[in-house]
C-alpha cells in the first residue's frame, strides 16, 4: 500500500508539473522572442543616432542642404545592409556597394523616412540673409560680434547658426508573431472591438488599415517608428536646404 501510494503521489506530481509546464511554455518563448526583438530594435536606434549625427554634421559643412543630409544618413545606416564577414577585397567592396543602395532605397522612400529640418526655421532664414554677403543665407561668420538680440524668426543669429535634424525611420521588425503582436497594440492598435469580437478579430482587422499613422500602409510589413535628433553649430552659411522636411 505504501508503495502505491508513492507511485500515485510520484505520477500526481508529475503530471501537475507538465500542466504548468504547458502553462509557462508560451510565455517563456514570447519572453525571448521578445528580448530579441527588443535588441534589434535597440541596434536599429544606436545605428540611427550615429547616421542621424553624420547626416547633420555633413549638411553643417554643406550650407545645410537635404541632399547632403540624405547623403551623410545613407552612409551611416550602411552597416544595418552588410550582412558578411567575408574578407576578399572585391567582394568587400561589392558589399559596400550594394549595403550603400539598400540603405539610400529606404532613406530615399518618404513612407519609411522623414527628415526635418527643425533649427533654423525659414523665419529665420527670411530675417537674416538681408545681413550676408549674398543676402541669401543666414550669416556664419564673426558670430561673438554680432548682436544677440532677437530681430526675426524668434532666435537671434547665433541660435540660427545651429543645425538641429530629426529623423525618424521606420525600421521593420523580423521577429515573427512578436513583429505583429508589437504592430497592433503599440503602432497601429485596431478599432473600438464590437460585442462578441474575439482576439484574432481584432488581429485580422489590421488596425483598420490606417495609412496616416507612422509606418502604416505598408504591404506585408510590421514596421516601428524610431526618431533621433542631432544638433551641430553651422561651419558654412545656412541657404536654402530646397527641402524642409524630406527627401
Amino acid at each position: 500500500m505504501k508503495l502505491r501510494h508513492f507511485r500515485h503521489g510520484k505520477t500526481f506530481q508529475g503530471g501537475q508539473a507538465l500542466a504548468e509546464y504547458i502553462y509557462v511554455f508560451p510565455i517563456l518563448v514570447m519572453l525571448i522572442l521578445g528580448a530579441i526583438q527588443f535588441g534589434f530594435i535597440y541596434q536599429t536606434k544606436a545605428t540611427l543616432n550615429y547616421a542621424t549625427f553624420s547626416a547633420t554634421r555633413q549638411a553643417a559643412l554643406n550650407n545645410g542642404a537635404m541632399s547632403a543630409i540624405v547623403d551623410g544618413l545613407t552612409s551611416g545606416m550602411m552597416p544595418l545592409f552588410t550582412h558578411s564577414s567575408s574578407t576578399g577585397g572585391a567582394r568587400n567592396l561589392e558589399l559596400l556597394k550594394n549595403a550603400w543602395k539598400l540603405a539610400n532605397k529606404q532613406i530615399t522612400d518618404p513612407k519609411l523616412t522623414v527628415i526635418t529640418i527643425v533649427n533654423p526655421t525659414n523665419a529665420a532664414l527670411s530675417a537674416y540673409k538681408g545681413g550676408s554677403e549674398s543676402g541669401n543665407e543666414i550669416p556664419n561668420d564673426n558670430l561673438m560680434y554680432r548682436s544677440t538680440n532677437i530681430s526675426g524668426g524668434g532666435m537671434n543669429v547665433q541660435d540660427a547658426n545651429l543645425l538641429k535634424v530629426r529623423v525618424t525611420y521606420c525600421y521593420r521588425m523580423a521577429v515573427p508573431i512578436l513583429n505583429k503582436l508589437i504592430y497592433h497594440l503599440a503602432i497601429d492598435p485596431p478599432p473600438t472591438p464590437v460585442v462578441g469580437a474575439t482576439a484574432a478579430d481584432m488581429l485580422a482587422s489590421e488596425g483598420g488599415g490606417s495609412t496616416s499613422k507612422p509606418c502604416t500602409g505598408l504591404t506585408d510589413e510590421y514596421r516601428i517608428p524610431i526618431t533621433s535628433e542631432a544638433v551641430v553649430r553651422m561651419q558654412t552659411p545656412f541657404k536654402n536646404p530646397g527641402k524642409w522636411v524630406g527627401p
